[in-house]
């Protein structure tokens, strides 16, 4: 894998062009850094922290490493949001669900105590 540009979104989101061709065959992914709004539910990701979401090229969904290039440089500029990119996410509901997105419930990625945006959770170490 082989980073091909480092960028930040003017929301503040880290994002990185990816070159996975010399793993995979005419693979390219957007790399993204977002904060997590809520906790999956192994807590693997955990609300207010940093995780990591992937947009790949896919051919079967007809997204092509043209496709992928220009909604990077939408997502550089701000003329597109990591929300607008959802259905070429690469873990689908799941990374919708750390964005803080409406989705259905999944019992595979909501963990059954952390229902609610990270910034709406009351921790125990807080009065």
């Amino acid at each position: 894998m082989r980073v091909l540009e480092e960028a930040q979104t003017p929301d503040g989101v880290d994002i990185q062009l990816e070159d996975w061709t010399d793993v995979y065959s005419d693979v390219y992914i957007i790399g993204a850094y977002p904060i997590a709004q809520r906790t999956g539910k192994f807590g693997w990701v955990q609300g207010g922290q940093k995780f990591r979401l992937s947009i790949s090229t896919n051919r079967y969904k007809e997204y092509s490493h043209d496709d992928l290039v220009r909604d990077y440089k939408a997502l550089k500029s701000g003329e597109k949001r990591l929300e607008d990119l959802a259905e070429h996410f690469w873990n689908g509901k799941r990374d919708m669900w750390y964005l803080g997105m409406n989705v259905p419930r999944g019992d595979d990625y909501i963990g059954s105590r952390n229902l609610e945006p990270a910034d709406q959770i009351h921790r125990s170490d807080e009065p």
